[in-house]
């Protein structure tokens, strides 16, 4: 039982985090466009696949995120035992 609930918390972790990471991403280029407002500037074109192609980090930080969550829920729950 302590490995399921150690999973769950671990998924519930992968969820939270990048919920929490892009609440702060939006609340920050908010905070800088009502800052720095441009003048009738373009912009460019972004395609945010290609940051996937080219980051392996942006790959492994869901697996230690899932860790992360999993091995913290384990040591936790061991210690109640």
């Amino acid at each position: 039982m302590i490995y399921v609930k150690s999973m769950l918390a671990g998924i519930l972790a992968l969820i939270v985090v990048p919920v929490c990471l892009l609440v702060i991403v939006v609340v920050g280029m908010v905070s800088y466009a009502l800052v720095h407002s441009t003048s009738g500037e373009g912009s460019i074109g972004w395609e945010p696949i290609s940051l996937m192609r080219m980051n392996p980090m942006l790959w492994s930080a869901p697996v230690f995120i899932f860790f992360t969550g999993f091995i913290w829920e384990c040591r936790r729950l061991a210690k109640r035992h």
